[in-house]
C-alpha cells in the first residue's frame, strides 16, 4: 500500500469509526451493574484466542467469533463491538505490525466494527434480544442463525472489496478457500459461543472457565494441526520442485524455475542465490524483486555481498532465521532492503562444502518460521545438487564441441550448426556464407621453431579470429591449421569483405611465440592465410557441397595463384 493510501485509510478512520462507537453507545447502551469482573474475564479469554490466529493464505482467521456471540447475545451490541475491537488491537500488536502495514490497525477495526454492527443490527431487526438466557432458545434461534451469516458474508464482502480496491489483488474470488474455512470455523466455534451463553446465565463467572479453557484447548490444537498440514504440503511442494530442478541441465534455466518456484511458495520481497565457489567473496549470480520477477545476470560490482547475513552463513555453515529488523539490522552493511524484516539465509552445500547461499527477505514481520528453515534447506541441497549435474553436462558438451588446444568449436559441431541452418532455410531464407582459411607455409613454422611454436601460433589465430568476426558468426576449427567460419545474414559480397578484413588481421599484425629449437627466447613471426568464400544456397545446396566449393575456392582461387590472397567460389 502506498503511503497516499495509508494517510486516507487512517483518515476514513478518524472520520467514521468515533461516530459509530457513540452512535453504538447512545442507540444501545449497555447494563453493566455488578458484570464488570465477568466482562473483564470475557475480554482475557477473547484477547487469549486473538492471539492464536490460523493463515490461511495470507488471511488470518479468528475463533473470536464465538465468543463474541456469548458476549453479545449477554451485555449487548456495545460491549460486543469495545471487546473486539479490544481483541483485534491485542492480535495486531502480538504481530508486531510495522509502520510500513501501520494501515493494518484501521483497515481491521473499522472492519470488524462494520461486521460488528451489521450482524447485531439484524439480529435485533429479526426480534432478538440480549440480556441473561431466558431458557427458550427457539425464540433466539433465527435471529442467532441471521446473526452468523451475516458474519460470514459480511466479513467476505469486506474482506473482498479490500483486495481489489485497496490491495490491488488480482484474480480474487469471492467463493474461495478463505471463506470456505471462515465458515467451517465459524459453525465449529459459534455453538460453543452459545452454550457459554447459556451455562453463564446459569452459572456465572465460573461458566467462563468450563467452557473457555476446552475453547482455548481445541484453538490451539487446531491451530497446530493445520500448522502440520501447511509443512506437509511444503515438503509436498519441495519434492515437486526437487524433480522440475534437477531434470533440467541448463543452469541459468534452472536458477529462474527455481526463484519463480520459491518465491510463490515463501512470501518473499527479495531473494538472493550467491555463488561461493571459486571467489574471494560472495556473488549474487540470481535475484528476485517483488514487482519486477527474477533478475538475469546482475553485475556484480553491484551485487557482491562483502559483509552481512549471507557471509556468516557462508563461513558457518549454519542457516539463520530473523523475524524482524531489530535482530540484524547491526549484522549487514546495508545490502538488503531498508524495507525489509524477516530474513532467513541457509547455505547450499556440495561434499560437506558450502558452495552458494540462498537468503530470502520480506516486509511483514514473523513471516518465516522454524521449519522453513528445513523445507529451504532441503531446496537448497537440491539446487546444489541441479547445479552440479548441469555444469558436469555443460563441461562434457563443451568438451564434445569444442577444439581442446584452441578452446574453438570442432569441426563435428560446426557440421550440425550448418545442416541446421539448411533446416530452418525455408522458414528463414536469408543468405549465409562460410570462410574457409588455411595458413600459408605453416609446416615451415613447426620445422624451424617447433611445434609448442606452431601450437602459440594456432592458439593466437584462434582469438584473434575470434575477435574480428564478434557476434556476426561463428568460428570452428576445421583441422590441422585450417579454419572455418559461419557468417549468418551476410550476401556474398559482405563475406567477401569480412574475408579481405581477416585476410589483412592475420597478414598485417606479428604473432610472438618462443623459439623452441634454438634459444627459446620470443620471437615475432608473421603469417598469411589463403581463405576461400562460398554463400549459400547459390554456392551449395547442401552442407557438405558448400564447404567443398568453399575448399576449392581456396586452394584454386587463392593458394594457386600465389596464396595470402581471398578467392571466391566460381560454378
Amino acid at each position: 500500500m502506498t503511503a497516499i493510501m495509508n494517510r486516507y485509510v487512517w483518515i476514513v478512520w478518524l472520520l467514521f469509526w468515533p461516530p459509530l462507537i457513540f452512535a453504538t453507545f447512545y442507540f444501545f447502551p449497555p447494563d453493566l451493574t455488578n458484570n464488570l469482573a465477568d466482562v473483564f474475564a470475557l475480554f482475557g479469554l477473547l484477547a487469549v484466542v486473538a492471539m492464536m490466529p490460523i493463515n490461511v493464505k495470507g488471511t488470518d482467521l479468528f475463533f473470536i467469533q464465538g465468543i463474541s456471540l456469548a458476549v453479545f447475545l449477554r451485555y449487548g451490541l456495545l460491549v460486543e463491538t469495545i471487546l473486539t475491537q479490544l481483541a483485534i488491537l491485542v492480535f495486531l500488536l502480538n504481530l508486531r505490525v510495522t509502520k510500513h502495514d501501520s494501515h493494518r490497525y484501521p483497515v481491521n477495526m473499522m472492519m470488524f466494527l462494520l461486521v460488528s454492527l451489521t450482524s447485531g443490527g439484524l439480529f435485533y431487526l429479526m426480534g432478538g434480544s440480549t440480556g441473561e438466557f431466558s431458557g427458550n432458545a427457539v425464540t433466539q434461534l433465527l435471529p442467532s442463525m441471521v446473526y452468523v451469516f451475516s458474519l460470514i458474508f459480511v466479513n467476505q464482502i469486506l474482506l473482498h472489496f479490500l483486495r481489489i480496491y485497496i490491495y490491488k489483488e488480482k484474480n480474487t474470488k469471492f467463493f474461495g478457500k478463505d471463506m470456505l474455512w471462515e465458515a467451517i470455523t465459524t459453525a465449529v466455534t459459534l455453538p460453543v459461543g452459545f452454550l457459554l451463553y447459556m451455562l453463564h446465565t446459569y452459572l456465572g463467572t465460573i461458566a467462563i472457565f468450563f467452557v473457555g479453557v476446552p475453547f482455548i484447548l481445541a484453538s490451539l490444537m487446531l491451530r497446530l494441526y493445520y500448522s502440520s498440514r501447511k509443512v506437509n504440503d511444503l515438503l509436498q511442494k519441495t519434492s515437486e520442485i526437487g524433480q522440475q530442478i534437477t531434470q533440467s541441465l541448463d543452469t541459468d534455466e534452472i536458477l529462474h524455475l527455481f526463484l519463480n518456484e520459491v518465491t510463490d511458495m515463501f512470501v518473499v520481497h527479495d531473494a538472493y542465490i550467491m555463488d561461493a565457489e571459486h571467489v574471494k567473496k560472495l556473488t549474487v549470480i540470481k535475484s528476485f524483486k517483488q514487482g519486477r520477477g527474477v533478475i538475469a545476470c546482475p553485475k556484480e560490482n553491484d551485487f557482491a555481498f562483502e559483509e552481512g547475513i549471507s557471509s556468516r552463513v557462508w563461513r558457518s555453515g549454519r542457516s539463520r532465521l530473523y523475524t524482524r529488523r531489530s535482530q540484524w539490522r547491526n549484522l549487514t552493511t546495508g545490502v538488503l532492503p531498508k524495507s525489509a524484516n524477516s530474513v532467513i539465509s541457509v547455505p547450499m552445500k556440495r561434499n560437506k562444502n558450502v558452495v552458494g547461499i540462498i537468503t530470502l527477505t520480506t516486509n511483514k514481520v514473523r513471516s518465516y518460521e522454524k521449519h522453513h528453515i528445513l523445507v529451504l534447506q532441503i531446496l537448497a541441497n537440491y539446487l546444489a545438487v541441479a547445479i552440479e549435474n548441469a555444469k558436469n553436462y555443460e563441461e562434457t558438451k563443451r568438451r564434445s564441441e569444442r577444439c581442446p588446444l584452441t578452446s574453438l568449436y570442432n569441426y563435428r559441431f560446426f557440421g550440425e550448426l550448418l545442416d541446421e541452418k539448411y533446416k530452418r532455410f525455408d522458414e528463414r531464407p536469408d543468405p549465409f556464407s562460410i570462410i574457409l582459411l588455411d595458413l600459408d607455409h605453416f609446416k615451415k613454422v613447426n620445422d624451424t621453431f617447433g611445434h609448442h611454436s606452431g601450437n602459440e601460433v594456432l592458439i593466437g589465430l584462434a582469438n584473434r579470429l575470434v575477435e574480428e568476426v564478434g557476434d556476426r558468426g561463428t568460428v570452428a576449427r576445421f583441422g590441422g591449421e585450417e579454419f572455418i567460419l559461419l557468417l549468418e545474414n551476410h550476401s556474398h559480397e559482405q563475406s567477401l569483405q569480412v574475408a579481405e578484413d581477416l585476410r589483412c588481421a592475420i597478414a598485417d599484425r606479428p604473432f610472438e611465440i618462443f623459439n623452441d629449437l634454438e634459444n627459446g627466447n620470443r620471437q615475432v613471426i608473421y603469417i598469411t592465410a589463403s581463405i576461400g568464400v562460398a554463400t549459400a544456397p547459390n554456392q551449395g545446396e547442401d552442407t557438405q557441397t558448400l564447404i567443398r566449393n568453399a575448399d576449392r575456392a581456396m586452394y584454386t582461387g587463392a593458394k594457386q595463384r600465389g596464396r595470402n590472397r581471398v578467392a571466391s567460389y566460381v560454378g
